[in-house]
């Protein structure tokens, strides 16, 4: 068994370096026993090896055309269908529901009801022919009318890799900055958002999804990363912007769309109206739900300690939950659209309730003992949110979103102190980390208890985790990182998490979550699909 054992382990590995984001590799099944049936005459078969060719594992369909939708969301809180031509080498995507804007300087115009038709490439570096068929690399993409057209830069292009039934990597970023609302003369704006330019932003969809809630609803563990653009107060860093916040609770979704809190007051804060059926403007009914703010006067639920500007214009950023289905398995991804208005005329008429982020849903059950076991691949939080600033704790005690500051959240990063809890909100406006590959994409590999990231470019393990199948709270395992992670910064490797750090692992079907440091000014978060 040893042998075997060590023989599933280089293949995993080879399997996991070999593609950097969702695909499959030939299997290494266990051959099982040596016994025979006896046989006799012309009923035997030939002597010596077998000659005959394998076939190649099939990592995504033999063909692709726009009869086949992934339905999906990404980091940067867009929601978003996209469809391939493989004969064509083209691809569309349709921005559903977004609050990217689509230039600089502005928040008003919007990707949201965009569609981009354009162009891709296989690449041609990756170990196999069916690895690099089954990865897309964005060349271009504009609306019909040329009024928006993304920019890709040649070093770091948006990459999807497409599975079976699943797509994943990145979609096309954008380059976002806004002065502000200037309320009064004399006082500072308002809703200022430091410019960082985004190479891409991580998107998981699906070819699949369920559109009735009663096969959703059930006791989940929702594990993601949000990011609120023009930051918080509760900052200790400058500039005020991008805020970064975990997203870390259990909750049960019910039959009717509602959301039942458990345990602490920060549960439930990705959903606000019970989740429905969402509408397409014609009226016909869309495969995803929705979510919106309890009352026009409400921003939509958020979290963290940020300060959504809702005065005499109603928040439109809402909750998308899109139900992919996969081998059979129901897998809950929400996404948060935020919303911002800018009326330089009527500052009272502007809004921003701007959070944005992304989440998986797994089941409250315990995982057995190594059930997290092979390779899995994914893309992370880093290029949205990698190097993260703080200079400690807030002066501020926490309050916004319904906290009650005079308890410890010891889930939330802060400091309890003289009876009151003091938040801890970092920056994450350094974009260095958005080029850094091995930061953005990578292969895990579990066995026996721990863990590995792999660099899918160069073969090298980036960083090394221990496992606890302990539960205190069933269905995630405590991780804790044997080593820093690194991403390139402005001034040379910079540590996303260091030894020591923990954080959570959830599973859900073929995909698996991790978020490390769930209670720090800097989460990270990374969610991939099975291949070996």
């Amino acid at each position: 068994m040893g042998s075997r054992r060590h023989l599933f382990i280089v293949m995993a590995t080879s399997c996991i370096v070999a593609m950097p984001f969702i695909g499959g590799c030939g299997g290494a099944d266990d051959p099982g026993s040596s016994a025979v049936a006896q046989c006799s005459g012309s009923s035997c078969p030939p002597s010596g090896p077998n000659t005959t060719p394998t076939t190649p594992t099939s990592l995504c369909p033999a063909a692709l055309d726009y009869t086949t939708t992934y339905t999906g969301g990404s980091g940067s809180g867009e929601y978003i269908k996209v469809k391939f031509d493989t004969s064509k080498n083209t691809y569309q995507m349709q921005f559903i529901e977004s609050s990217v804007p689509t230039s600089a300087g502005q928040v008003n115009n919007t990707r949201k009801g965009l569609t981009i038709n354009g162009t891709f490439v296989h690449p041609t570096n990756l170990p196999t022919p069916e690895q690099n068929r089954c990865a897309f690399v964005l060349q271009s993409g504009k609306t019909a009318d040329n009024s928006y057209a993304i920019t890709v830069n040649p070093q770091d292009p948006p990459t999807l890799f497409v599975g079976q039934g699943i797509v994943g990597g990145g979609i096309p970023g954008a380059t976002i900055q806004f002065d502000g609302i200037t309320v009064a003369p004399g006082f500072p704006p308002l809703a200022v958002v430091p410019s960082r330019t985004f190479d891409f932003y991580p998107f998981l969809g699906f070819s699949q999804t369920v559109t009735d809630f009663t096969q959703v609803a059930g006791h989940y563990n929702e594990v993601g990363v949000h990011v609120t653009p023009t930051g918080s107060a509760s900052q200790t860093t400058g500039p005020e912007g991008w805020a970064p916040d975990a997203v870390n609770w259990t909750q049960t979704l019910n039959a009717d769309g509602t959301c039942t809190a458990e345990g602490i007051d920060y549960s439930c804060h990705t959903t606000g109206t019970p989740w429905k059926l969402r509408q397409n403007a014609d009226g016909s009914q869309d495969n995803v739900f929705v979510s919106n703010p309890l009352a026009a006067n409400l921003s939509y639920p958020y979290v963290g300690q940020v300060s959504p500007i809702i005065l005499f214009t109603p928040s439109q950023a809402k909750g998308i939950l899109i139900a992919g289905k996969l081998n059979g398995q129901v897998i809950p991804v929400v996404i948060r659209v935020g919303f911002s208005h800018s009326d330089q005329v009527n500052p009272l008429a502007s809004a921003g309730d701007d959070q944005i982020g992304i989440s998986i849903l797994t089941p409250v059950a315990t995982i057995p003992t190594n059930a997290l076991a092979g390779g899995y691949i994914g893309a992370t939080s880093a290029s949205a949110c990698g190097v993260v600033t703080n200079n400690g704790p807030s002066s501020l005690q926490a309050g916004f979103n319904g906290l009650n500051a005079t308890v410890n959240h010891p889930e939330l990063s802060g400091t309890y102190t003289g009876g009151f809890f003091y938040s801890n909100v970092g920056n994450c406006s350094d974009g260095t980390a958005v080029s850094t590959l091995a930061a953005n994409y990578t292969s895990t590999l579990f066995q026996n208890g721990t863990a590995a990231f792999i660099n899918p470019f160069n073969s090298r393990v980036t960083a090394q985790f221990s496992l606890d199948y302990t539960q205190a709270s069933p269905g995630k395992l405590l991780v804790t990182a044997q080593n820093d992670f690194n991403a390139q910064g402005a001034s040379g490797n910079v540590a996303l998490f260091k030894a020591g750090d923990k954080g959570v692992a959830v599973k859900v079907g073929n995909v698996y979550a991790m978020l490390m440091n769930n209670n720090k000014y800097n989460p990270f978060f990374t969610v991939g699909a099975f291949v070996q």
